[in-house]
């Protein structure tokens, strides 16, 4: 069976990123000729393109992967719902008796509503696919045999039941051959992703990462990440990389593991991820193995510093672990990012301020080592459905309980949203500078590379 697997539009003013999770589907359908196309690829002619793939490769099934919705930020493209309708009417009308089924973490987030608001699909697979979609193909006709399917059965948006979990260390290793890797390489920001875990133990409030891959952190072995990553750098020429786990040093060990692994192979790569803030995952032990092995860049998500509100975002870390996180950072000559939120649960003029200062020592600690540009993204918390966050929102009046949230609602309440506009107004001439700038240098602003 020919099957074109999409990368649906994300947003338009950010960089590319690269179709890990078609690859995977791709590498788990052996017996089917596959083809994956990446929509972002053609920003000129997004859907003239699409028509074109169609047409040329004349899929029997097409799946698309919808990854995000709605970005909501002032100075971004922030509507990703219509890409995606747009998209997928632009291949039923190409393609009218073709099936469409959607996947993805949008998909999964939304998939009730995602349902009812695209007829033209002819079902979606919840959550993790490897498994599930080559069943699925066989069983079009009859999708409620396949668990974790929303299907359409007389009149009405069904579903099949929740699918087993997936053994991730044993899945086949993403096919890399199907998506050209250097209009990612070429990328301004690191855009090239591997997978050494799923699943997140932790339990943050606003998070879904939870309910899509679960609380089970599943690991695959260090030998084998690494053997994908001297995959890309000796075969492809890739030299950055970055590691699209929900948070890398968790277990630390296992972290320690692969950058010793790295190291062993004398793997000469930049690369960087997600990392936890808590003290205890970020050891010296830890951040001189990694820094061996090439990272190059810790990206934190602590969302905020106050205490007490750490405590309402239900955090694993304290205030005093992110300053213990920046300086330790810089005893290594690692470079550092942080990302948060503004007014959120819990939020005070005087915990706002604590925001601002931590920052003005992190930068006074690393000077050019502290990286700014998700800094200049802040924005408050996007209200995702399946969270705790919800369930507050809905307690506190922000949002019906019947709002689909696709699109998207913030928890910005009281008085101090006025600030938040005030500062995101700022946040706007500075990324829009930044940006110029970068076109002017040519430089790359996310680079691992300074």
């Amino acid at each position: 069976m020919r099957v074109l697997l999409v990368q649906a539009f994300t947003a338009v003013d950010m960089e590319l990123v690269y179709p890990i999770g078609p690859a995977y589907l791709a590498a788990h359908l052996p017996g089917h000729e596959v083809e994956i196309f990446d929509v972002n690829l053609h920003r000129d002619r997004p859907y003239d393109a699409l028509e074109d793939a169609v047409r040329a490769f004349a899929p029997q099934v097409v799946g698309f992967s919808l990854r995000n919705m709605k970005v909501g930020m002032p100075h971004l493209h922030t509507d990703d719902f219509e890409p995606q309708r747009l998209a997928i009417e632009r291949v039923r009308q190409v393609a009218p008796g073709v099936p469409i089924i959607a996947g993805g973490t949008a998909f999964s987030l939304y998939a009730e509503h995602m349902m009812q608001r695209l007829p033209g699909l002819h079902c979606g697979v919840w959550g993790e696919a490897e498994h599930r979609l080559p069943q699925l193909l066989e069983r079009l006709d009859t999708p409620w045999e396949v668990p974790g399917v929303y299907f359409r059965r007389d009149g009405e948006i069904r579903y099949s039941g929740a699918p087993p979990p997936v053994d991730f260390a044993a899945l086949e290793r993403p096919r890399r051959d199907l998506v050209p890797l250097q209009p990612y390489a070429d990328s301004s920001f690191v855009s090239i992703g591997i997978q050494a875990k799923r699943g997140c133990e932790l339990k943050c409030l606003h998070c879904s990462d939870t309910f899509l891959a679960g609380n089970t952190v599943r690991m695959r072995e260090p030998k084998a990440i690494v053997d994908e990553m001297e995959f890309l750098v000796k075969e492809h020429g890739i030299r950055q990389l970055f590691f699209c786990d929900q948070a890398f040093n968790i277990p630390p060990r296992h972290a320690i593991e692969i950058a010793d692994e790295i190291v062993a192979r004398k793997l000469e790569v930049r690369w960087s991820a997600w990392f936890n803030e808590h003290r205890a995952t970020l050891s010296d032990e830890l951040l001189s193995s990694i820094k061996r092995a090439g990272c190059g860049l810790l990206s934190f998500s602590p969302d905020h510093v106050d205490d007490r509100v750490l405590r309402v975002l239900d955090k694993n870390f304290t205030e005093a672990d992110l300053h213990h996180s920046y300086r330790a950072a810089k005893k290594h000559g690692l470079d550092v990012e942080y990302s948060f939120f503004l007014n959120s649960p819990g939020e005070t003029p005087a915990s706002m301020l604590k925001l601002f200062t931590f920052l003005a020592r992190a930068r006074w600690h690393l000077g050019p080592s502290l990286r700014s540009f998700s800094l200049l993204l802040m924005q408050p918390i996007r209200i995702y459905p399946h969270t705790r966050l919800q369930e507050l929102a809905i307690r506190e009046g922000l949002i019906a309980a019947d709002d689909d949230l696709i699109e998207g609602r913030y928890w910005n309440p009281g008085p101090l949203r006025h600030a938040v506009t005030g500062i995101q107004a700022g946040l706007n001439v500075a990324y829009k500078g930044r940006e110029a700038l970068r076109r002017r240098r040519g430089g790359a602003f996310g680079s691992l590379e300074r």
